[in-house]
């Protein structure tokens, strides 16, 4: 092997997983929102471009993933949710093929304020990575084979949270990525895919925190971005090193930050007014007063993350407003009230911006300065929508205990 395919190996690490036509590997698919997938459905009803619904065991928050003709969902059952379910189903015709039922080795008593399977699970070619919120993350094959398990809880401390954790895993080529942030030791953590031995753990301040982390490359080094309760901070991907951190923020615990490479800007949502930010990518260290552009002064997000899409970012705040910025600049170009509260985060698909309320109506915007509602649709009977995913030709609700097929017939 000659010395620049070895450098090539080792200092290049093999790319995440993104999300193709057939694929959404993870939560927000690959992190930004974004599906490449044509033929989504604009229009639908309780009698319109449903192709199935199906209970679910359980119940969760989590979002689906999805790879090729295969859907992956965690969920929780249990007065202390001590159990904890994995299932896969079938995207053609939703019928469940296994389901896996675990034993939690940190548990919780089960009511409305608390977490239930709220993280995402993350899917490749090979394996399904689930994580729970009581700190048991497992890795099994396709055909539901365990291939290995952490007891994060036991190994590092237990978790001292009034609303139970909510993080969601992201993966590198090699790693799967953990962040648990509460009241106590916190870190962000690195696996082996797979063996599930630490590649790496960066020690985090305690602090609450439902953001999830977010891989993304600049200058050809892979880093991982998380935001949580002080700011917003840059890791390196290979060995957990922080790159760059900005101070300051708050109520931002929540919102996923949200990334485009291209233009070498993150976004970072926070439910309070003056702490949602633009930050161009790079630098050194403390980058506060240096990398910031811009600071949102109306637009907020709130459990939804902000969504950039070419040269916008979507926002929508804890009362379902919703708002359409300039990317560079921060100006507002946009916004209009959807009638209720938003959990699951937009999703971009070429022309079309999809905003899923929880009350299972969705709004469907056309993409760019000029505001455009394309359609407004709604399903009964909807407990929640938490998650979605979007493949070929499909669209996948997630709710509480549901899962939704929508696609053109």
């Amino acid at each position: 092997m000659n010395l620049l395919l070895i450098f090539l190996l080792v200092f290049n690490p093999a790319p995440p997983v993104k999300a193709k036509a057939n694929v959404w590997p993870g939560f927000r698919g690959s992190g930004d929102s974004h599906s490449d997938a044509d033929h989504l459905p604009l229009e639908w009803s309780d009698n319109k471009n449903i192709a199935w619904n199906v209970a679910l065991p359980g119940y969760g928050q989590s979002s689906p993933v999805v790879w090729r003709d295969r859907i992956f969902l965690t969920a929780v059952q249990g007065a202390m949710k001590e159990k904890l379910l994995v299932a896969r189903f079938d995207l053609k015709s939703g019928r469940q093929f296994w389901l896996k039922e675990l034993t939690a080795t940190f548990t919780m008593k089960d009511s409305g304020t608390v977490s239930k399977a709220a993280p995402t699970p993350a899917v490749d070619d090979r394996r399904v990575y689930v994580f729970f919120e009581s700190g048991d993350l497992f890795a099994f094959d396709h055909k539901g084979n365990l291939q290995w398990r952490r007891k994060l809880a036991e190994e590092y401390g237990a978790y001292k949270t009034n609303h139970g954790l909510g993080s969601s895993i992201a993966l590198t080529g090699k790693a799967v990525v953990t962040l648990v942030a509460h009241s106590g030791p916190s870190y962000l953590l690195a696996v082996d895919k797979q063996t599930g031995q630490n590649l790496w753990k960066a020690d985090l301040k305690p602090g609450g925190g439902w953001s999830s982390p977010i891989v993304t490359t600049h200058q050809n080094r892979q880093q991982i971005l998380v935001s949580l309760s002080d700011g917003v901070a840059a890791y390196d991907a290979t060995n957990g090193q922080q790159l760059w951190s900005v101070g300051g923020l708050k109520g931002n615990n929540i919102p996923s930050p949200s990334v485009d490479p291209d233009q070498s800007v993150v976004v970072a949502g926070s439910s309070d007014k003056g702490m949602n930010v633009a930050i161009r990518l790079g630098g050194a260290g403390d980058v506060t007063a240096s990398h910031v552009l811009w600071r949102a002064s109306e637009a907020t997000a709130n459990f939804s993350s902000p969504l950039i899409h070419r040269d916008h970012v979507y926002f929508v705040n804890k009362v379902g407003v919703a708002f359409c910025l300039d990317l560079q600049t921060g100006e507002e170009r946009w916004r209009t009230r959807l009638g209720g509260e938003v959990w699951a985060s937009p999703l971009a698909a070429g022309d079309r911006i999809y905003f899923f309320g929880v009350d299972g109506k969705t709004f469907v915007m056309r993409a760019g300065a000029k505001l455009d509602q394309l359609a407004m649709n709604e399903l009964s009977g909807v407990e929640r929508v938490y998650g979605v995913a979007a493949v070929e030709g499909a669209l996948l609700l997630r709710s509480g205990r549901k899962l939704i097929k929508l696609s053109k017939r």
